[in-house]
């Protein structure tokens, strides 16, 4: 058959029969007359190669072809208005379940604008939380995680990228850290590779680009702590002799902690922010509606 004789509408009327057993109750339900409705119903008959209804006790009864087609007719016409759903008029109003992946970068700079942007236009929906890890992309590809936000090189396909935004690198130390008066003046590499550092260390991610710019100039730097979280840097590091160099986005939570922030003495390129999501969800609507939100965020 030629899929390009086949009119959707056609499927539209035939479900409508199956389900009320006459051309004369479909015909109101479709906004349509009873001649049209009968019209469509013989194009399909043709299409089709089989009456599809006949006539018993004053009701069309489905053949066996017709019979086996309600089912998938169906499933197809509900897949057609969920792919047509993409606004999210009704996600507003559904308990929808959403499950994003998370580093605390995300928990701390994205998360709670999202969940107070999700209170104010719907608060029916709920989220989950899960942290980033070596297993991410598994769980995308397996419908565990609904999207996940991502610092590093977007994954090539099957997976879709979202830029974000973009942020740059700063130094941070305790108030009463030695640094403190050199940053006036400016602290040097040296100074920088002096103290030791507190990095933060996720499962999902490689070198650290500090680390990769220091090695490509022949240094290094000492690591007092490693971490699988930013905000455990930041507290750790107050009152020690130790450096943590954070996102910028993060000053406002790290000031708020008691330390100081400076310039760092050689130039990182800014990193990009993004979400990533697997190609098999790139229709659905709940999916659509909920990107849309974080880039209208961002």
């Amino acid at each position: 058959m030629n899929l390009n004789r086949i009119d959707l509408n056609l499927l539209v009327v035939f479900d409508a029969i199956a389900r009320t057993g006459s051309v004369k109750d479909a015909a109101p339900q479709l906004a349509l007359s009873q001649p049209a409705v009968s019209h469509a119903l013989n194009r399909l008959r043709v299409l089709m190669d089989d009456p599809l209804f006949v006539r018993a006790r004053n009701r069309l009864v489905p053949t066996e072809r017709a019979q086996s087609m309600i089912g998938p007719v169906a499933g197809i016409l509900q897949s057609v208005r969920v792919l047509m759903r993409s606004d999210g008029s009704d996600i507003v109003e559904d308990n929808r379940h959403f499950r994003i992946g998370i580093s605390d970068f995300a928990a701390l700079t994205i998360v709670p604008r999202l969940t107070r942007k999700l209170q104010q236009i719907a608060p029916n929906v709920t989220l989950e939380l899960i942290n980033v890890g070596e297993n991410t992309l598994n769980q995308l590809a397996g419908g565990e995680l609904d999207c996940t936000f991502w610092g590093l090189q977007p994954p090539e396909s099957p997976y879709l990228s979202q830029f974000l935004f973009h942020d740059s690198f700063v130094g941070f130390c305790s108030a009463d850290h030695p640094l403190v008066e050199l940053s006036e003046q400016g602290v040097s590499i040296d100074d920088y590779l002096f103290y030791p550092h507190a990095i933060a260390q996720f499962r999902a991610s490689g070198s650290s680009p500090i680390d990769v710019f220091l090695k490509g100039i022949g240094r290094h730097r000492a690591i007092a702590l490693r971490s699988p979280s930013f905000m455990s840097n930041i507290t750790a590091i107050v009152g020690t002799k130790m450096i943590a160099t954070l996102p910028s986005l993060l000053e406002s939570i790290a000031l708020s902690q008691g330390l100081l922030s400076f310039p760092l003495p050689f130039l990182i390129p800014n990193f990009n922010y993004s979400l990533v999501w697997h190609r098999r969800t790139e229709a659905d609507p709940s999916g659509i509606w909920l990107r849309r939100l974080l880039v209208e965020m961002r």
